[in-house]
């Protein structure tokens, strides 16, 4: 067996890789021990998806979707306590009336830790409200490319272990597949690998069951082949659709594809979608 990464043997390696971080909900979608080596499944971890997962966009995100990390943890925000002094400047506000905000991944309850200056106004009733950040800075875009790249390289060899394993060792030797796995891995500086990114759905959107029940969808993804014969990988996290082309850093042919079917995301191309919130039907 080789790393669908460093093409290295991976037969002696015991790590599973969770195709989207464990931090994001994910349970299910799993690789087998020896796919992504140890070595490549460590690097991850830590250079790629832990710089995504910590960004101000996905702390919040998660925080606001109460999403915990395999420890069980909600990460916190920052939370600005009200009324502010007459007379404060902004540097000041954020010293007085910063408070760490966490959650309880039970029952998304609120736990408020105020900084020590503001910890007797909240004890004696001067704060009456609290703003909690809704979202925070994106990722930087090289490591959040490089994520949707190894998210979908990954994928797809999960769709081949499941459909056709004796094809998993030919997808390794792929070399149509090498500039994308060695970006992912190795990184190359000065390329700007482009991926499109838009909401199609609401958070916390609920989407009906014709049992009449609901349920919300933290990520879900598919491969898109066009009539020029492109691969585009496009994921949805937590309501924000992107997508990424397997091929080569070029996305006009998934803006045409977009152009030519009413804006519809190809998640929804054969089902269709509610129409919430603008967001078209197929």
């Amino acid at each position: 067996m080789h790393c669908i990464f460093c093409k290295r043997d991976s037969t002696a390696s015991r790590s599973e890789e969770h195709i989207i971080p464990e931090s994001l909900g994910n349970e299910e979608h799993i690789l087998p021990p020896g796919v992504v080596c140890d070595s490549c499944n460590n690097y991850f971890a830590s250079s790629i998806e832990q710089v995504v997962l910590e960004s101000g966009e996905f702390k919040a995100a998660r925080f606001n979707m109460v999403v915990p990390n395999k420890r069980n943890r909600v990460p916190s925000v920052d939370g600005m306590l009200l009324p502010l002094q007459p007379g404060m400047t902004l540097g000041q506000a954020k010293r007085f009336h910063r408070a760490d905000v966490s959650r309880n991944p039970e029952d998304g309850s609120y736990n408020l830790f105020p900084g020590d200056a503001a910890a007797a106004a909240v004890a004696d009733g001067r704060i009456t409200r609290m703003i909690i950040p809704t979202t925070g800075p994106k990722p930087d875009r090289t490591v959040f490319a490089r994520f949707l790249g190894k998210v979908a390289v990954e994928a797809m060899a999960a769709r081949l272990l499941e459909n056709a394993p004796e094809m998993l060792e030919a997808f390794v030797q792929d070399d149509q597949i090498d500039i994308l796995r060695n970006y992912v891995r190795y990184g190359k500086q000065g390329l700007d690998w482009p991926y499109s990114e838009r909401r199609i759905y609401p958070a916390n959107f609920n989407f009906p069951t014709p049992d009449g029940s609901s349920y919300e969808v933290l990520h879900e993804f598919d491969f898109l082949h066009t009539e020029q014969g492109e691969m585009y990988f496009v994921m949805a996290i937590m309501g924000t659709e992107y997508a990424i082309n397997m091929a080569g850093p070029e996305l006009e042919g998934y803006t045409q594809w977009l152009t030519d079917h009413g804006g519809i995301s190809p998640l929804y191309r054969k089902e269709g979608f509610p129409d919430v919130n603008g967001i078209r039907e197929a």
